[in-house]
């Protein structure tokens, strides 16, 4: 069905919806972060650590036939799997979905959401997403996906412009949605290893909205977590060359008696 470029026509037949929790939710042109499943579920790790270190608390849920019949169980309450929450002051919200979307609802959940934010005057949406690698990176760079506007002030922070990345799914399409609309919106990246544990990425992307944003998200305990993770590494690659030393020193034994 046609639309305008702010997205005013859409199906009437749709039934997703954003419900709140309270009648009034208010919004002064927040900055909207979203995390969602995606490679090392590194999106969805950060975005429940912003809730936590930033004390938001949640004002409504995406209802939707495209969204897996579920619940989440957190802190001693069963939550939708789909969330957007608020800080104090009402300049941040945060959207978070811990199921895969149906592929068939990817635009309709993206259009009903932009359009119960764009009431609030969005300053930006920023998409937490990840570069999926098979092993632990060995530099560990933060990049973005963004538009002329906003190039050089990234660059400038140490945020390295991505050269050819897909971001599909629900972080996709809501960025699509936003282009359509003329709403800013960002993504920042980072490397993630999908073979092992990496709490390495959240950290960036942490250290990466802190920089752009001027957050103060605590990252002591995501470091304390990097350095156990290191140092447990460390550990097997210390096991391994034992091993390997033990084989070939047995090899060199056999050669010795048979040679």
């Amino acid at each position: 069905m046609p639309r305008s470029e702010k997205g005013e026509t859409h199906s009437s037949i749709s039934k997703t919806r954003v419900v709140q929790h309270e009648t009034t939710v208010d919004f002064t042109r927040p900055i909207v972060i979203g995390g969602f499943v995606g490679p090392g579920l590194v999106g969805l790790t950060t975005a429940g650590y912003i809730i936590e270190s930033m004390g938001l608390h949640e004002v409504a849920y995406v209802s939707s036939p495209y969204v897996p019949p579920s619940v989440v169980f957190i802190g001693g309450k069963v939550r939708h799997p789909f969330r957007i929450y608020r800080d104090k002051t009402g300049t941040v919200s945060l959207v978070i979905c811990e199921v895969k979307i149906d592929r068939l609802g990817l635009y309709d959940t993206a259009f009903e959401l932009l359009n119960w934010f764009q009431k609030f005057n969005p300053t930006e949406v920023v998409v937490l997403d990840a570069v999926p690698l098979t092993g632990l990176p060995e530099a560990r760079p933060t990049f973005f996906i963004a538009g002329d506007k906003r190039k050089e002030e990234l660059k400038a922070l140490g945020i390295l412009p991505a050269e050819s990345v897909l971001v599909g799914g629900v972080a996709g399409s809501i960025l699509s949605e936003c282009l359509i609309r003329k709403i800013p919106s960002i993504s920042l990246l980072t490397p993630v290893s999908i073979t092992v544990p990496d709490p390495n990425a959240p950290l960036n992307l942490i250290k990466a909205l802190n920089a752009v944003y001027g957050f103060k998200i605590a990252t002591k305990e995501l470091e304390e977590d990097v350095a156990a993770v290191n140092q447990e590494l460390e550990e097997i690659a210390k096991q391994y060359r034992r091993v390997q030393e033990e084989a070939s020193t047995e090899a060199k034994g056999t050669e010795t008696m048979y040679g």
